[in-house]
């Protein structure tokens, strides 16, 4: 069995793939920085959830995995998440369209609550915001996209997140610093900051405590992904009740939801 890990930035997939076999994922003019050892495929999709699905896309494309794995760097919602904490949440809720994805696994949820994916970089006032609309526990730009497409095709999706930001914490302007491919750019983005000296404690508190959440993250992924666990669906919330029987109908993994219900028709 093929697993796929799909992280924003190249960065959050190390120390986890320091080992691994390096390449490149190459489709419709876009380049994936790509990694892989036995059964496990890693790539860094870029920010973003529309740069999450191209990248789930892809490793779909060129690997034909049966399970997606949405990992990386997430703000906390609670003020009981600290840097470096590990959330396996069960539910995803996309903020710009409010449709929910159920993560499941031989039948049994794993983890516990609700991640939201946002469309910007979620500061304070943001994040109060979004506890008050979703009851999340934590919040990403990215795993909306992975679900979305793990649910076409009829694939398992896990997701895991650390803890990079605490609740209460101030982030920079960050997004302004965001290309079109979903790149950090980091060069323009020290520039600016030591222009600002207000934002200097923070930047240098934003650099140890994602060092210490990759760490933490890539010891939770070595843990826990074997590459052999079975597959199953994700399905929103409303459809749930139908999980096992999409599951139990699909004769191969990587057929379409339309496919499979063609052919109960």
């Amino acid at each position: 069995m093929i697993t796929a890990v799909i992280t924003a930035l190249d960065r959050e997939l190390h120390p986890l793939v320091d080992e691994w076999t390096s390449t490149s994922l190459h489709t419709n003019g876009r380049t994936f920085p790509c990694y892989r050892t036995g059964g496990l495929i890693a790539l860094a999709g870029g920010i973003g959830s529309k740069h999450a699905e191209s990248a789930a896309r892809a490793v779909i494309e060129n690997y034909r995995p049966q399970m997606l794995v949405s990992a990386g760097l997430a703000g906390a919602l609670i003020r009981s998440l600290k840097v470096g904490s590990i959330v396996t949440p069960n539910v995803i809720v996309d903020a710009a369209t409010g449709t929910e994805y159920r993560c499941t696994l031989a039948g049994e949820v794993i983890g516990g609550g609700v991640l939201v994916t946002a469309q910007e970089v979620a500061g304070v006032a943001d994040k109060a915001a979004l506890v008050d609309r979703f009851h999340g526990l934590i919040v990403d730009m990215e795993a909306a996209g992975v679900a979305r497409v793990a649910e076409q095709f009829n694939l398992g999706f896990r997701c895991v997140k650390v803890i990079s930001d605490e609740f209460d914490f101030v982030l920079p302007p960050l997004d302004r610093f965001v290309d079109e491919q979903g790149n950090f750019q980091t060069g323009r983005f020290a520039g600016w900051a030591a222009l600002r000296p207000k934002y200097w404690a923070n930047v240098v508190r934003l650099g140890r405590n994602s060092s210490r959440a990759t760490h933490s993250l890539s010891q939770w992924l070595r843990k826990n992904l074997s590459g052999d666990r079975p597959a199953s669906a994700v399905v929103t919330l409303g459809g749930a009740e139908n999980a096992q029987a999409i599951a139990t109908e699909s004769a191969r993994p990587g057929r379409t939801r339309e496919e499979l219900n063609a052919n109960r028709k």
